[in-house]
């Protein structure tokens, strides 16, 4: 599970791979599966001399270091993971725009679907890039400007002088038997454009022919979307929103040996 730090924790870090850590406080968020947040509330123990510690570090020196883990967290695209907490995983074969479509994948209000999908990104709609968020470390809502150019922040009850923003737009992905827009978040289009949303929207504000680049040197570009599907209704209409919970660039050996395998087996 990915778990971020914020402030003199996330700054200080300096542990290597196969450190064992204890934390306590953390707060447990559902966005794309499941991740963890150490609040300033929390705190963090490395190598704690507790029996726990010790068995955790003998199992991983014997086992773990080479086994291979199922992810809760599909925001970021790690791992080997399925199933409901959104995981992307390598093994499972991507479905078709046509089978999405046909198979009626998040049409139902009852569930949640999730599904893999392996495409090429034909359009970036880049006038709504990104969204104003709070500043604070742990907070991600959504901030508004006041009358005084301050951003205020309902759920902490908080001004900030600028807000930190935040990742929010939707892609046209296509394969040879149709196209679906996707919904991406902070983690895929920091994957994506290889920027913050800051540095993006400052471009979009400055220098058009730098953002339009931006833009363009993301577009035509083929990855494996983990996807999350289910219908949502507003105003009496129901409509079906396909989020991206992972992107992985395509592994092309992996993926020929694969199609190999399938021409082989018809």
């Amino acid at each position: 599970v990915r778990a971020t730090l914020w402030g003199a924790e996330a700054t200080g870090f300096d542990l290597p791979a196969g450190a064992v850590v204890a934390f306590k406080g953390m707060r447990v968020g559902d966005f794309g599966g499941r991740t963890l947040s150490l609040p300033s509330t929390g705190t963090m123990a490395a190598n704690p001399d507790i029996q726990e510690a010790h068995m955790l570090r003998g199992w991983y020196d014997s086992v773990g270091r080479t086994a291979a883990f199922q992810t809760f967290d599909g925001a970021g695209g790690m791992g080997g993971g399925a199933g409901g907490a959104g995981g992307q995983r390598q093994d499972e074969p991507p479905k078709t725009m046509a089978q999405v479509r046909d198979e009626n994948l998040g049409g139902s209000e009852e569930r949640t679907d999730y599904f893999t999908v392996k495409g090429t990104i034909a359009f970036i709609r880049s006038s709504s890039l990104a969204y104003p968020g709070c500043a604070s470390g742990d907070c991600s809502k959504k901030v508004t400007e006041n009358s005084s150019g301050q951003w205020w922040c309902e759920k902490c009850q908080r001004e900030f002088a600028a807000p930190s923003y935040r990742y929010l737009f939707s892609v046209n992905v296509s394969d040879y038997t149709g196209q679906c827009w996707l919904q991406c978040f902070n983690e895929t289009g920091l994957q994506l454009l290889g920027c913050s949303a800051n540095e993006a929207m400052e471009l979009q504000r400055t220098d058009e022919a730098a953002f339009t680049k931006l833009i363009a040197d993301a577009t035509f570009k083929e990855f494996r979307f983990r996807c999350r599907a289910r219908s949502e209704r507003f105003n009496d209409n129901v409509r079906i929103r396909t989020s991206v919970v992972g992107m992985t660039p395509i592994d092309y050996v992996a993926e020929a040996q694969r199609l190999s395998a399938l021409i082989e087996a018809m």
